[in-house]
This record gives structure tokens, C-alpha cells and sequence, in this order.
């Protein structure tokens, strides 16, 4: 798909849901979606800021073919966006809060990214492999982006994101239910923790910056999560019996601290 027919989709999404919630909510979600994704792609262009690193690296590690490319990064980015807004919740299929996760997965992804990059350049840390990069002169632009990890950072949202829908869109008391939402939750904590380990085994990432890209993802996954499902869903209230004539409903932004 184009670039301008991506873009084309996200302008046309907000312009038929907004009604939902409200003109100035959508311009809130979208504006941070679209905000975020570019600030994140500016600092991943961009050089890091100081000429000595914040913080230290020895760099001495060889450099080696790595086992996760960035490819698979892409796919858990839009795996989660699809499965967070495709997949039913509690009042069905393709319904408002399927909307409300397609943003929230949206905004979880892109703070990661954006918060990802922006210090990969203020920190400026060589990568395990630095030295080694050097000589081979390959992959020079990211010789110096290895704080903090973002496979680690990228997969853990995922992870941590649809852990939390499927805990809290698919409730049964069953044993069966339990058994299986676990079993989903343990895969996928497995997979975002192989990935981690991979990065440091690779040479790519001291286990600091796998460390701080885990807890990035899942605070990332946990706030945005939070705030579509709970923090500012649309919900409605009734006027109490024998006041009106008529039962009238009322939007309201409902905020739970």
C-alpha cells in the first residue's frame, strides 16, 4: 500500500467516527497519533545530540547477523493495531471500542517510538558492537542508538497491550477461559522476552537497554490502554425516574483517577 493511501485512510477514519466522541477528542487522538509518529521519524534521522555519549559503552563486542530484523518490528507494530480493533470484545465485533483500541494501540506505538528515539539521540550510547561496525563500516547511522532498545520497547507494548484486552475484553469466570488467557499472556510475554534476548546475544543491546525499552513498552501500552478503555470512554447516564417525562441520555467523558 502508498504512502499516500495510508495517509489517506488515517485523515478519512477520525473525519467518520468523530461523532462518537466529539469533534475535539478526535483532534486529540489523531493529533497525538500523527504527532508522536512524526517526531519519532525525525529523531530516528537525526544524529545523536552530543559528541560524547551520556552514557558508556565499551563497544568491543563483534558485530553479528541479528536473529529479529527490523521487518518483525513492523509486523508486531500492526499486529497489535489489527488484532486490538479486529478481534471481539464485550459488545461484539467492530463496534466503538474496537475504534477506541484501533487509537489506543495507535498512541501506545507511537510514544514508544517517539520517546525511543528522541533518547537513543540524547543518549548517544555505542552499541555492543561499536568498534566492530567501524571497521565493517556497516549500519554507521545506528553505531551510536543503543539506549534504549527498541525491539525490546515494540514488543512488550504489543505484548503488554493485548494482555490487557484479553484479560479485560474477554472476562469468564470458567477455568478453561483462565487457562487460556494465561496461556495467551505467557506467549506472549515469551516472545517479547526472546526477542529482548536476542538483542543482547546479537550484540546489538547491553542488558540496560533492554531493560529500560521493557519498561518503555509496557508504561507506553498501560497508559494509552487505560486511558481509551477507561480514562475518557464515552459513556452515558440516565435521568432518574419521575423527573421528566422521557428518559433522556446524556454524554458524558467518563474519568476514573
Amino acid at each position: 500500500m502508498s504512502n499516500k493511501r495510508i495517509l489517506w485512510i488515517l485523515a478519512v477514519i477520525p473525519m467518520v467516527c468523530y461523532g462518537c466522541y466529539g469533534w475535539q477528542r478526535e483532534a486529540l487522538d489523531w493529533g497525538l497519533i500523527g504527532g508522536m509518529a512524526a517526531g519519532g521519524y525525525l529523531s530516528s534521522e537525526a544524529e545523536p545530540f552530543f559528541k560524547a555519549p551520556l552514557i558508556q559503552g565499551p563497544g568491543d563486542k563483534e558485530y553479528r547477523k541479528e536473529r529479529v530484523p527490523d521487518s518483525w518490528v513492523y509486523v508486531s507494530m500492526l499486529g497489535t493495531v489489527g488484532l486490538a480493533s479486529l478481534l471481539p470484545n464485550q459488545e461484539g465485533w467492530l463496534n466503538s471500542t474496537s475504534y477506541r483500541h484501533l487509537k489506543g494501540a495507535l498512541q501506545a506505538i507511537t510514544a514508544g517510538y517517539i520517546i525511543k528515539e528522541f533518547t537513543k539521540d540524547l543518549v548517544g550510547r555505542p552499541r555492543p558492537d561499536y568498534y566492530d561496525r567501524m571497521e565493517l563500516g556497516v549500519d554507521l547511522n545506528e553505531a551510536r542508538k543503543s539506549f534504549p532498545s527498541g525491539h525490546a520497547t515494540h514488543f512488550f507494548t504489543a505484548a503488554t497491550y493485548l494482555s490487557l484486552f484479553t484479560w479485560d475484553e474477554w472476562r469468564s469466570d470458567e477455568s478453561w477461559a483462565i487457562a487460556t488467557k494465561s496461556g495467551i499472556t505467557a506467549l506472549l510475554a515469551a516472545g517479547a522476552g526472546w526477542v529482548s534476548y536476542t538483542r543482547i546475544a546479537d550484540n546489538r543491546h547491553y542488558p540496560g537497554d533492554v531493560a529500560a525499552g521493557t519498561i518503555l513498552g509496557a508504561s507506553t501500552a498501560l497508559f494509552f490502554y487505560s486511558y481509551q478503555q477507561w480514562w475518557g470512554a464515552a459513556d452515558t447516564i440516565t435521568e432518574p425516574a419521575g423527573t421528566s417525562s422521557s428518559t433522556l441520555s446524556i454524554p458524558l467523558m467518563r474519568i476514573r483517577f
